[in-house]
């Protein structure tokens, strides 16, 4: 063996005893590496079962209907209120002004014709027995000559006397009631009719008579909406007749309406009403949330009184008290405080749904 080769083979083994004492090196520092970082993997891992574990509070069915779900404790900690819509008669609106009438000179032109009606009835009593005293002493006077004829033209003196009476209070209760016809139109009409219900509640004070001067012509509203200028509370009012021109409002045609409560004389009002047949349901515009350039409402399933669906509203249905919505069920319910928080939490779920894909 040369002496090179005899210095090279401790070399070599020196060499891989190196590599051999390296290698240890680097599994001590990977397994190490491994021991300490072991709990942020454990904290990485829960996170991750968390997130799959947080329920999704939006549901879709298989026609692609979204759901938001809250339960009773949830609804009411979010304060979440339900209401029921309206029921209004759509059809053609009509807008007037109205006037509250003063109704003492109505009320003592009445007073005036019962006084009357009690005089008629007076002196009918009285001119029946006038005339059958004048009978009784023509026929004594006939039996020849009992009485005086003196006595006779007392008794048919008194008779014409009292049948010109009568017939002065006739007259007298005529023309009270063509006052009445000419200022109160059908207030003065037959006791048969519906005057005397409303004459009732007007004397009672429990409704007051009201004046609406209708634009256009045609058929006036049943019913008419009253709004005071400083009020968003509205007063039903209901048509009684036209009224005469004396309590005309306008040069138009002007109706009388009695209210469902007491007004001030004098006092006016905006008066609003609907001409139509169809019935629809009015949202109050606290229960409407915009999204994409439309109005939308929450309604409550029946079923289901934890789930809620949102509809969508016609965008020329706004109405000033609120909006028509025609697609409501009748005994729907729907969300008129929190409506907001529902559409944020539907919304919320949907991006986080496209997110994931």
């Amino acid at each position: 063996m040369t002496p090179d080769n005899a210095n090279t083979a401790p070399r070599a083994h020196i060499a891989y005893r190196l590599l051999f004492v390296m290698g240890l090196l680097l599994i001590a520092l990977v397994w190490a590496l491994i021991y300490y970082a072991r709990d942020e993997w454990a904290l990485h891992a829960a996170r991750e079962d968390d997130d799959i574990a947080v329920p999704s509070l939006v549901e879709r069915d298989d026609s692609g209907l979204t759901r938001v779900k809250l339960t009773a404790a949830a609804q009411t900690a979010s304060g979440i209120e339900l209401g029921q819509p309206l029921t209004v008669r759509a059809g053609t609106e009509r807008e007037a002004q109205a006037v509250v009438l003063d109704l003492e000179p109505l009320f003592a032109l009445r007073s005036q014709q019962q006084e009357a009606r009690a005089d008629i009835a007076r002196l009918a009593s009285q001119l029946a027995r006038s005339e059958a005293e004048r009978d009784r002493v023509q026929a004594l006077f006939n039996d020849d000559r009992n009485l005086s004829e003196r006595a006779l033209q007392g008794a048919r003196s008194q008779a014409e006397q009292d049948r010109s009476a009568l017939a002065a209070a006739r007259a007298r209760a005529d023309g009270l009631h063509a006052r009445l016809v000419q200022g109160w139109g059908v207030l003065a009409g037959s006791p048969s009719g519906d005057a005397p219900a409303v004459l009732e509640r007007l004397a009672d004070r429990r409704s007051a008579l009201v004046a609406i001067a209708q634009r256009g012509s045609g058929e006036p509203p049943t019913l008419m909406q009253l709004r005071l200028a400083d009020s968003e509370n509205a007063i039903e009012a209901r048509r009684i007749g036209p009224a005469p021109r004396s309590l005309a409002q306008s040069a138009g045609e002007t109706w009388l309406y009695a209210t469902e409560r007491v007004l001030p004389a004098g006092t006016r009002l905006a008066a609003r009403g609907v001409i139509g047949s169809a019935t629809l349901h009015l949202v109050p515009n606290d229960a409407v949330v915009w999204y994409a350039g439309l109005p939308w409402v929450y309604v409550r399933d029946d079923d289901e009184p934890e789930a809620f669906t949102r509809q969508a509203l016609p965008h020329d249905a706004q109405r000033p008290d609120g909006w028509l919505a025609p697609a409501l069920e009748d005994d729907a319910r729907i969300v008129t405080r929190g409506a907001q928080l529902l559409l944020s939490e539907e919304l919320k779920h949907t991006l986080a749904d496209e997110n994931n894909d």
